[in-house]
């Protein structure tokens, strides 16, 4: 299914003053970025725009940041003006297309992952920047658009150490939930059931998921802090 909504002029018109005015804010010192990008996923999931409006909507978020950083000597200037554009254009994007998806509920997604990424911050487990993370999962939400992504895929994509394998792990175990309610309502098959043992076994292959890794970490401090 399309990404492209059928957003009126009237929404798209009140969304690039939005873009505008939160960019302003980001540009006078507030973290604006943040709550732009989360934002983007609402009036996607609202079809007020879509991803043709990705470059207009980063256009004017940093033209309002712009304006928003006169009053204190104006933004550092960027030394590729060009290429900031467009790897902004293209995270701007991703958002949009988060939000856009008619399979998964982007903005409910987007909320947990804040929480999410909020709490590792806090806790230290993660420096990244929180626009940073914010699109670990907006990209990982678009490589798998059937289905929302779980916690534990969350806080896998949002660690600045988080392996390939550690991803696919993560995503592997939200197969074999999937195969399990096909089996559970349609019954067991030598098909599906050999279906599962291969994904099982690439799982193991790839040091399980992490979900499974921090059990076995637990399991594993415990034990130590018994021996002293």
């Amino acid at each position: 299914m399309s990404n492209i909504g059928d957003n009126s002029v009237v929404d798209k018109s009140a969304a690039l003053k939005d873009a505008y005015d939160m960019g302003k804010r980001e540009g006078g010192g507030a973290a604006a970025r943040a709550a732009f990008y989360t934002t983007l996923v609402q009036w996607a999931k609202e079809k007020r725009i879509d991803v043709s409006n990705s470059e207009e909507m980063w256009d004017n978020f940093d033209k309002g940041a712009a304006a928003g950083a006169a009053m204190v000597g104006g933004l550092k200037a960027s030394a590729k003006p060009e290429e900031t554009r467009k790897v902004r254009v293209s995270e701007t994007r991703q958002f949009i297309k988060m939000g856009g998806n008619p399979y998964i509920d982007g903005c409910e997604v987007m909320d947990r992952a804040m929480a999410i990424i909020k709490k590792a911050r806090l806790e230290g487990r993660v420096k990244s920047k929180p626009t940073d993370c914010m699109l670990n999962v907006a990209r990982a939400q678009n490589k798998d658009e059937q289905n929302p992504l779980d916690d534990d895929t969350i806080e896998a994509v949002i660690q600045p150490e988080s392996t390939p394998d550690k991803i696919e792990a993560d995503m592997l175990a939200r197969v074999i939930i999937e195969l399990d309610r096909t089996m559970k309502k349609h019954g067991e098959s030598d098909d599906v059931l050999s279906a599962r043992a291969c994904v099982e076994q690439r799982i193991q292959a790839l040091g399980g998921t992490t979900k499974s890794r921090k059990a076995a970490a637990a399991i594993a401090a415990k034990k130590g802090s018994g021996r002293k």
